[in-house]
């Protein structure tokens, strides 16, 4: 992935996003159950480090514009 910003064009930060559960993206709020990242209408963003490790996935920081870049593969396990 490339670390420069898409919206000021600097140098952006390599990091981590990480959560106990998974982390997915959602066209629309809903109840957040257990396992609601394994709903049809859920795209995956993290990989499971482990059965009790949680997930993360790599994101890339523009600390100037105060966003976030992630890249994912929705078949990561």
């Amino acid at each position: 992935m490339n670390n420069i910003c898409p919206y000021c064009g600097k140098e952006m930060e390599l990091g981590y996003i990480q959560s106990g559960r998974g982390i997915a993206w959602r066209n629309k709020i809903v109840h957040i159950a257990a396992f609601s990242a394994l709903s049809r209408s859920a795209v995956r963003l993290s990989y499971a480090l482990g059965p009790f490790d949680g997930h993360v996935v790599e994101a890339y920081r523009c600390a100037d514009c105060k966003k976030v870049v992630i890249e994912y593969d929705e078949d990561a396990e």
